[in-house]
């Protein structure tokens, strides 16, 4: 019978062919030094449960270049079983043809905008133009006196006041200001970009501000990075747990999310909806990175 030390040392052995060590290997992974070396001695109860022993043990043996579904399998009686499936690997063309598709839509979305933004412009100038147009007309104040000197010899009439019938007293039309154009409203945008391998890259626009809140529904594990690669947060959540950050003064951002149907993500309130499920293959384990860039 296959025991767990032989897939500790087969992988123990892998990692020392390629000359890691355990903190390169930690640096590697993103998992922590002590998991890593509960794998290579078989402490399995040390984990924070059954679907992370498979998914740590799996991106030992990828690190490794070892077969992670291969090792799952020729050790399976000797390793945890969950309910999750494993991550797998996301093909190349699948990735493309979603980019290609969310471009698209992310065009249909601002067209509609352009053409209102456009359709205002142009009534601006218009009016303008309009206004332009009015103001340079003739000057009736600058009427010959001697023709009112006239019409009061020969006609016996009330001379035309100021831009009026004979007769009649008509005030003067004065053009109403100019309307200045109106600045367009800023609208909070998140946009997905691509995907590459678990890494899934968003950018967020129109807003000021970045706020960024993390919710637990089950068990998952959580790992948040900011700009410069420091690790902010690095520990597994329950259900009704919720982190919050203000990532205002961030230009980017990264979360690992062992599971993302246990976990979900919000950006100053706005649900963030996962570009890949975490019911297809490789939609379990995902890295979310969130590019900030604040209004000009």
């Amino acid at each position: 019978m296959l025991h767990v030390t032989e897939l500790g040392t087969r992988l123990k052995e892998a990692r020392i062919a390629k000359g890691f060590s355990l903190e390169d290997l930690q640096d590697l992974t993103k998992i922590q030094k002590r998991y890593l070396s509960g794998i290579e001695n078989g402490k399995f109860d040390m984990m924070p449960g059954p679907f992370y022993v498979r998914a740590f043990i799996k991106q030992y043996a990828e690190a490794v270049d070892l077969n992670p579904d291969e090792m799952l399998e020729l050790y399976k009686k000797e390793v945890p079983e969950t309910e999750l499936d494993p991550v797998q690997p996301v093909s190349s063309a699948p990735l493309r043809s979603r980019t290609i598709a969310s471009s698209r839509n992310r065009f249909a979305e601002v067209l509609p905008k352009i053409i209102v933004a456009l359709f205002i412009i142009v009534a601006i100038v218009a009016a303008w133009t309009f206004w332009q147009h009015r103001a340079a007309g003739p000057d009736v104040n600058d009427e010959p006196e001697s023709d009112v000197t006239s019409i009061q010899q020969n006609n016996d009439v009330k001379p035309p006041s100021e831009g009026g019938e004979p007769g009649e007293d008509n005030e003067t039309d004065t053009p109403p200001p100019e309307e200045e154009p109106a600045e367009p409203e800023q609208t909070q945008e998140v946009a997905f970009v691509s995907t590459n391998g678990q890494t899934s890259t968003y950018t967020l626009t129109g807003t000021e501000e970045f706020k960024l809140k993390i919710t637990a529904t089950g068990e998952s594990w959580i790992i948040v990075t900011d700009q410069d690669g420091r690790e902010l947060e690095n520990k597994g959540m329950i259900a009704g747990e919720t982190l919050d950050y203000d990532f205002t003064d961030q230009s980017s951002v990264r979360v690992r999310i062992g599971s993302t149907p246990n976990a979900s993500l919000t950006i100053n309130d706005q649900p963030l909806e996962y570009a890949v499920s975490p019911n297809e293959p490789g939609g379990v384990t995902q890295n979310i990175v969130i590019q900030f860039t604040k209004p000009q």
